[in-house]
């Protein structure tokens, strides 16, 4: 599930935690009753400090942390950062001319060096395996599955999907790119990835909509939106339309949609200024339609997405210059495009902490039919419906747009958060069938009740559909609240999260056959008596009168929560491809009768006339075409020190915490994914975070049921990242370290093991009032000595700067540096002290460093007192801000002096790009970062960087995990899974 700012049906835990977090919790909850109780008293507590423990999500985090001080990026620095990445990409070779002084660790004679050539390693997954223990902990599932990243997008080829035959589709994901296939009728189809960066690529890894053109009957052309639509804090905004003809082989930009392209700048801005913007820049392409009778007739639909130049790069902040989002028309083939229905929407406000524009006016879905002569034009936009353009239609307009269907979210500012309008177009003979799913908030829906409408005949005047007092009064409501009704089955289809994923689906020429898709709906399957699969998508054979549950099949097979797109075959249409929060499946076409299992679940009443009905039609085989897709969106990985070729572990955005072991990826625990660690002295030790302070240890190695909760002490106490910093110590034993606004420590690995076992396990615990679940304790605390906002230690880099990294000296017992938001910068050289009020922590950092987030520190192993730095964030707003610039250092602490050299920043020709994580090979003297581009290298005697390795894709890398003695580096890709690479 990725985050959304308010998505939940339990409007507590959405007030107190905001939507993401408060659905993950409550599936937590219906698991383990005892475990709710105790949760829910620990959400309970008051902060000891500073601000609300955290922003509006991970991306929104992310975002902040490269802007700052700045609140957005804009245009012009995201294209020079890419610009600088693609120029090392192209160099080969370092160049030694001297920029800066280099540290004293490379300063051996300037020799011009070239990085050998040394292939990247795809490490997979390729789509994670998922045992049935962990598919039934997370959907209810009974059976074994693989997942992948987010799928945002399906296109099928309409003249190459044939059944027996080949069967051609593209997929787009939420931070992988495109990939094809043409077997998708396989058991296992073939993947390629076709999008990637380069001359011929598309220069963003997110993607929001997928369209072949229909006068191409080859299946040759075709049209790709970048930037997710969806409302969430992870939908990156994209860089464009791109066009391919020859099948996905090679790709360009719509001019029109360049923003690098003057021609295209012929948008309405969205900060009100009147002047025009670029068409697609900032925003995301969510959705496309081409003229079936001419090809250079486009329209794009442009939403509210998460501003950056990649998935991990993500924001909640609309930076000057970007366009309006709307319906927009080309009639030359993409050289210019035309606003046609700009609504109102959300003003930006730079004063709150998500910039307060949500979705509102943004256009989802287009869809075009021509009865006759005449292209008529259909698009619906958050929060306020459906809109036409056709002839017959009269009254006031929108340039000749009328509206035809009015969301419950009344086109207003309070609704822009929740509301959103789906529809499907089903001709049916000569008349026009329209299925429409809408939502709106409301009390105990804050972010939107779903509700399915249709009108049997759309082709009368608009007044007939949409009346002037605003009544929809030709369309027929498919939902009501009375459970044991057949209206029942389509109540709040959506999940409590519409404005994440609500599709609507019915397949060309089925017009009495819809598809509707959402949240699972976790408190129907965890529960003594289940009166459905969860819902996550449902079928109707008879027009949206009643639906039946496609979430689980015959077998025990269940797809992943939160559902985005939906495309059937052109020869059948119970063949249909699903893209979720989990990746691609296929329903295989044929269903089963499966509603006596309702007779063993114990249902009574309304309960039992449900389930009878959503199980009348199960699919008889569901099937997850996952295998082969690298599109997992990693936050880190982690190693086993004394097995690092064979065993990691690494927590994803919304599929997980993985492990590897001898050759073999599975999913080891369910949830959002954050930080992880194996212990040095005993690798069947070992923890993973969720979101926030959320740690579970577990002493029985990969075994997936003992993941034992130790986080009372940690979780909501105080500011915190959403992600926290969280090591096993490399030289004690028992001892770990997790960074909040103080510094956190345990001894023996969050408890000890029995009784945590026992009464503080996930699934089997007890959690009674006399058992207290971790024992972390503060080091060095007392009145404002918070590392990260404590004003013991100045006025200056305090503002939300919790701790972001953690770092201890492999070399001794007791050095532990640290690292915050807002970039100060300790060290400590008694982290071990037993008692854990005498550890002394002294800042090192001064004005003349960067005042932004500490994205990573390597600390060397023969020298405890020196490492090396890096920085988030653009140091073009750093400058402007009248603070100090940089994003690499060579630091050396003085323990004697508690003070430190910095030296001059290295980055010299690696641009203006923040960098997300560092590690050195100490053997040699290398330097590795990571970036939103991929990864580079500073050898050693050399002062510039280059590309580390090649093979590598042009993606966000949020993490590296290196092991000199074994002589590779791993990167954490945050849209294309895992990758490895020999060190020279």
């Amino acid at each position: 599930m990725a985050f959304v700012a308010a998505k939940s049906s339990s409007p507590s835990l959405v007030a107190k935690l905001g939507g993401k977090r408060a659905v993950e919790l409550e599936a937590k909850f219906v698991r383990n009753k005892a475990f709710a109780d105790h949760f829910k008293t620990l959400l309970g507590r008051t902060k000891s400090s500073g601000e609300g423990s955290r922003l509006d999500g991970p991306a929104q985090e992310a975002y902040d942390n490269r802007a700052y001080p700045s609140k957005w990026i804009g245009a012009a620095e995201r294209r020079a950062a890419r610009a600088a990445a693609n120029a090392l990409r192209k160099s080969g070779t370092s160049s030694s001319s001297s920029l800066s002084s280099p540290s004293s660790l490379l300063s051996s004679p300037l020799i011009p060096t070239s990085y050998p050539n040394t292939n990247w390693t795809p490490l997979g997954p390729d789509g994670v395996p998922v045992s049935p223990l962990i598919a039934n902990f997370s959907t209810a599932g009974t059976a074994a599955t693989i997942y992948s990243g987010r799928a945002t997008a399906i296109a099928v080829a309409p003249h190459n999907c044939t059944q027996g035959g080949p069967c051609t589709i593209f997929i787009g994901a939420a931070g992988g790119g495109v990939w094809k296939t043409t077997n998708a009728l396989a058991a296992t189809p073939t993947w390629t990835q076709v999008s990637d960066d380069g001359l011929n690529g598309i220069p963003s890894n997110a993607i929001g909509s997928i369209v072949f053109d229909p006068n191409d009957a080859t299946d040759q052309t075709l049209y790709v939106g970048t930037g997710e639509p969806n409302g969430s804090g992870d939908s990156e905004a994209g860089v464009g339309l791109y066009k391919s003809t020859d099948g996905g082989g090679s790709w360009s930009v719509v001019p029109g949609t360049d923003p690098a392209n003057a021609p295209a700048k012929t948008a309405p801005c969205a900060d009100g200024s009147g002047n025009h913007c670029p068409v697609a820049d900032g925003r995301s392409i969510g959705a496309i339609a081409i003229d079936p009778a001419d090809p250079n007739h486009i329209f794009i639909g442009t939403d509210v997405a998460r501003h950056g130049s990649s998935s991990v790069n993500g924001g909640r902040f609309t930076p000057p210059g970007s366009a309006k989002v709307g319906l927009y028309e080309s009639t030359n083939a993409g050289t210019t495009f035309t606003p046609k229905v700009i609504l109102a929407q959300d003003t930006i406000s730079p004063g709150s902490s998500n910039g307060g524009d949500f979705f509102r006016g943004g256009c989802s879905d287009i869809e075009l039919y021509r009865p006759a002569s005449e292209t008529q034009v259909y698009a619906s936009f958050f929060a306020y419906g459906v809109y036409r353009r056709r002839a017959a239609d009269t009254g006031p307009s929108i340039n000749g747009f009328h509206q035809i269907f009015q969301s419950g979210g009344g086109g207003s500012a309070a609704q822009s958060l929740a509301s959103r309008t789906e529809f499907s177009l089903a001709p049916n003979g000569t008349n026009l069938r329209i299925y429409v799913g809408d939502a709106a908030a409301t009390a105990a829906f804050p972010n939107g009740l779903g509700t399915l409408y249709r009108v049997d005949n759309a082709n009368v005047p608009n007044t007939e559909l949409l009346n002037n007092a605003g009544s929809n009064v030709g369309w027929t409501s498919l939902s009501c609240s009375t459970p044991g009704t057949s209206c029942f089955s389509s109540y709040n289809y959506c999940g409590g999260q519409c404005s994440y994923d609500m599709p609507v689906y019915s397949p060309p020429g089925s017009p009495d056959i819809v598809y509707i898709g959402g949240a699972m709906q976790y408190g129907e399957i965890f529960t003594a008596h289940r009166p459905s699969n969860g819902r996550a998508v449902q079928r109707s054979e008879d027009a949206g009168a009643s639906f039946t549950d496609m979430t689980i099949d015959s077998n025990g097979v269940s797809r992943h929560p939160d559902q985005h797109a939906m495309a059937a075959t052109p020869f059948n249409p119970n063949i249909l491809f699903n893209g979720d929060d989990g990746g691609i499946w296929r329903l295989n076409g044929s269903f089963t009768n499966a509603a006596i299992q309702c007779n063993s679940r114990g249902l009574t009443g309304a309960d039992l006339t449900d389930c009878l009905q959503w199980l009348l039609k199960i699919p008889t085989s569901i099937t997850t075409l996952n295998d082969g897709l690298q599109t997992l969106q990693y936050q880190s990985l982690s190693l086993d020190p004394n097995a690092p070729l064979s065993t990691l572990l690494g927590g994803t955005q919304d599929n997980g915490t993985h492990a590897f072991q001898n050759g073999n990826w599975f999913e080891s625990i369910g949830g959002d994914g954050g930080q992880s660690g194996i212990s040095k002295f005993n690798a069947n030790i070992r923890f993973h975070t969720y979101f926030e302070a959320q740690v579970d240890v577990n002493f029985h190695g990969a075994s997936e049921v003992w993941w034992d909760w130790i986080a009372d002490s940690l979780f909501e106490v105080e500011p915190q990242s959403f992600y926290i910093p969280i090591i096993f110590d490399p030289q004690n034993a028992g001892y770990m370290y997790a960074g909040l606004d103080f510094v956190w420590r345990t001894t023996d690995n969050g408890g000890n093991q029995a009784t945590l076992d026992a009464h503080c396990n996930e699934f089997s615990g007890d959690f009674p009032a006399n058992v207290t679940c971790g024992d972390w304790v503060r080091l060095a605390q007392g009145k404002n000595k918070a590392l990260g906002d404590g004003k013991f230690w100045g006025n200056d880099k305090l503002v939300a700067g919790y701790i972001v990294a953690t770092e201890r000296a492999p070399s001794d017992n007791g050095t532990l540096w640290v690292g915050t938001r807002r970039g100060r910068v300790f060290v400590t050289s008694n982290a071990n002290h037993l008692n854990p009020s005498n550890v002394n922590f002294f800042r090192i950092d001064t004005s003349a460093q960067p005042s932004r987030f500490v994205s990573g520190i390597d600390i060397d192993p023969a020298d405890p007192n020196h490492a090396f730095i890096s920085y988030s964030g653009y140091n073009a707003y750093a400058t402007a801000a009248g603070t100090a610039p940089g994003h690499v250092f060579d630091v050396h602490y003085n323990p004697a002096t508690h003070s430190a050299s910095f030296g001059s920043d290295l980055a010299t020709n690696l641009g203006d790009q923040p960098i997300t994580d560092i590690a050195v090979d100490w053997s040699k003297g290398d330097v590795y970062v990571s970036t939103d581009f991929g990864v580079f290298v500073r050898k050693s005697g050399d002062v510039n960087w280059q590309e580390a390795g090649t093979g590598l894709p042009p993606v966000a890398v949020y993490g590296l995990t290196i092991n000199v003695g074994s002589r590779v580096l791993y990167a954490a890709t945050h849209g294309r899974s895992a990758w490895s690479l020999t060190l020279p």
